[in-house]
């Protein structure tokens, strides 16, 4: 788990925005609705009786394999966060259903703060992706972030706190 330094505090929390699971979940939800439909069509084929223990066998194992399909994308919407505290920036990255990925690095490095806002639809609902260059020449980065420009002035604000302190 994640430890704060003494006198450390969180100052954002931060995860994909909404409209990013949303997007991926809603090929889930094509998915499940295609299987209502086999089953409502499923008496006009007129099946061999002794073909329903396979066929009732092969839907459950389809649903299965969709739900699942919607746990993993909710895990990882769930479990990426990035982390801005008083002193550093934690990036913690879910990768699959198993790995797991944490840096993190110094607020006393950051050099420059980059936003993209991608696309018309990231436009819209105001998130975009944002890149962090650090004094080691390392960048790291974000993606999908909810309202990133007000984070980018969180961070900046933190970094000149964090000089001035000095």
């Amino acid at each position: 788990m994640i430890t704060l330094h003494p006198n450390e505090t969180v100052v954002l929390s931060l995860h994909r925005h909404w409209i990013v699971v949303a997007q991926k979940m809603t090929l889930v939800a094509i998915l499940l609705f295609g299987t209502l439909l086999v089953l409502v069509f499923l008496p006009a084929f007129q099946l061999d009786p002794t073909l329903l223990p396979l066929v009732f066998y092969l839907f459950v194992i389809y649903m299965l394999v969709v739900l699942l399909i919607a746990f993993v994308l909710w895990m990882d919407y769930y479990l990426d966060v990035w982390i801005v505290t008083t002193e550093r920036i934690i990036d913690v990255e879910q990768i699959g259903m198993f790995r797991r990925e944490v840096s993190e690095f110094p607020i006393s490095n950051i050099q420059d703060v980059t936003v993209e806002v991608p696309n018309f639809v990231a436009t819209l609902f105001h998130y975009g992706n944002i890149r962090i260059q650090t004094a080691g020449n390392q960048s790291f980065s974000a993606r999908d972030i909810p309202n990133v420009e007000r984070v980018k002035n969180v961070i900046l604000e933190e970094v000149r706190k964090y000089r001035t302190k000095i």
